[in-house]
């Protein structure tokens, strides 16, 4: 068996962070590779109208920069389907990269095959790499494999998207592939981690009696969105104690440390419960994440909603069909006209103070005491409760909080997406009054609710902002989110703080990165 490793930290590595790696940090994960002697290295992905050195997404092959001396590496590029079409690619020449990954859905297959003889044509060696080996029928994967044949690609791949396989599911797909795919072809396998069986799945794979040339995809740490993949260093590992003394390990240590270690800092990946259910439940992970970027709802929530997923929304990921799903289960219409008079008595024309969970709350202590002495405000907090302050009120919209609240002293002021037992001292709010289309941000949802009782002007404490990791008072509350999910927050947070800026005035008496909106 011949066997080679495609490590893709460049490319499915930069789903964590947004492909940003910087131009520095892109050179240095591809010289070190090659010294660690890695057969197959992935540069990132090619989409049309990209050009940036400090991403590993590139607009054409001429952006892609690979040694002068490959040394009997090969070096390659993803191709998403509808991403970049065949006229922008040019003809390959020596110095350019030497092969394209098309990845697909199994409705993509006739322009992908289009595209796959264009750029065969253009001297490029081609991998054909369906998404979700796992859904395919039988009778499907034999007639793509049929249809794989007529092409004579590089490479064929079975692709474990969901984490979901297990050692039986791993050798029925590969022995199928292995009896239908023409001689000549190699097998490549990607998996995700989902279950952490990513390494044990390779090592079945290699140590099966085959002449078949066989691929391995890989990071390094493990890098990728939500679980991860298969760590390189510790593959190549296992190769060189039981397999072939092939590969250097010291420069995938040394990347790890400079390079990988410092993105993991802000932008974590590894093992979650909501992964682990996505594999178990046949999911896309995406699903996961949507509900995991809440950060409203437990586990047992969490597990329930992605369970009432059809069978035709789990494999491709459609943000809409999660999102119906979790409102569905979010929205308990309530009259609460009451609980809404009864707030207002208890404010009864006093400046107010909502006080946000943010870092500051806490840096800043003496300065919002010393302003509540001033003012004598009605002191709101949201979703916890400071330790040197005592708000008049505590509203909750986060049912994860709401078991470590509901027993505190204060007053309550729940929304009716959280269950709770008939209890006088808690106000409940319509929870689908205070949302804005479809988001649900605490911070955003009690302004409203202010606005509904008629107030003009609040203070404003522990709005921070999001960063990714460290925004909270409490550090168990602490969510390590994407660039996207942060930028996404922020961007949401901004326009929906200019919205209601239009009847309700702020003052921010702690530092925020909104206060200039």
């Amino acid at each position: 068996m011949k066997i080679s490793i495609l490590d893709c930290t460049l490319r499915d590595g930069g789903y964590v962070n947004n492909f940003n790696f910087g131009v520095r940090r892109v050179n240095q994960v591809k010289e070190k590779l090659c010294e660690a002697n890695i057969e197959i290295i992935e540069c990132g992905f090619l989409q049309s109208g990209k050009n940036n050195p400090d991403y590993a997404l590139y607009g054409s092959v001429e952006q892609i920069i690979v040694p002068e001396d490959k040394q009997g590496r090969m070096f390659v590029a993803m191709i998403a389907f509808g991403e970049i079409s065949a006229h922008e690619i040019a003809p390959r020449k020596p110095y350019y990269i030497d092969g394209m990954r098309l990845t697909f859905h199994n409705t993509e297959w006739e322009e992908t095959k289009k595209l796959a003889i264009n750029l065969m044509e253009k001297g490029y060696k081609v991998f054909i790499q369906p998404v979700g080996t796992m859904s395919y029928t039988d009778e499907q994967l034999l007639w793509l494999i049929k249809e794989v044949n007529s092409l004579k690609p590089y490479a064929f791949y079975l692709v474990d998207t969901l984490g979901s396989m297990y050692k039986n599911d791993l050798l029925r797909l590969f022995f199928i592939v292995e009896h239908n795919l023409a001689k000549g072809i190699c097998l490549g396998f990607h998996s995700h981690n989902n279950m952490q069986l990513s390494f044990a799945n390779s090592i079945i794979l290699l140590e099966l009696h085959t002449d078949r040339h066989i691929i391995i995809d890989s990071t390094v740490f493990g890098m990728g969105r939500g679980a991860g993949n298969l760590n390189t260093e510790l593959i190549t590992h296992y190769i060189n104690n039981n397999i072939d003394k092939r590969y250097n390990l010291i420069p995938l240590l040394e990347l790890i440390d400079d390079v990988i270690l410092p993105i993991y800092k802000d932008n974590k990946w590894g093992f979650s419960e909501p992964y682990y259910i996505s594999a178990i439940l046949g999911l896309h992970p995406n699903y996961a994440s949507f509900l995991i970027d809440k950060h409203s709802i437990g586990i047992a929530k969490i597990a329930d909603i992605l369970n009432k997923l059809t069978d035709e929304e789990k494999h491709l990921y459609k943000k809409e069909n999660v999102e119906k799903i979790y409102h569905e289960e979010m929205a308990h219409a309530i009259e609460d006209s009451v609980a809404i008079k009864e707030i207002s008595g208890k404010i009864n024309n006093k400046n107010v103070l909502v006080i946000a969970p943010g870092s500051s709350v806490e840096k800043y202590s003496e300065q919002i005491n010393e302003r509540i002495k001033k003012d004598s405000p009605f002191v709101i907090s949201l979703n916890f409760i400071p330790d040197n302050i005592v708000p008049d009120l505590v509203f909750v919209s986060n049912s994860k909080r709401f078991e470590n609240l509901c027993t505190c002293q204060s007053m309550l002021a729940v929304t009716s997406n959280i269950p709770i037992s008939a209890n006088k001292a808690i106000y409940v709010i319509d929870y689908d009054s205070l949302l804005s289309g479809n988001l649900d941000i605490s911070g955003i949802m009690i302004l409203k609710l202010l606005v509904r009782i008629g107030v003009k002007k609040v203070m404003l404490a522990g709005y921070d902002g999001f960063t990714g990791g460290t925004d909270y008072y409490n550090k168990s509350y602490e969510n390590y989110l994407t660039p996207e999910a942060v930028n996404s927050q922020n961007t949401s947070m901004t326009e929906l703080l200019k919205e209601i800026s239009k009847t309700l005035s702020f003052e921010f008496i702690t530092p925020s990165m909104y206060e200039n909106i």
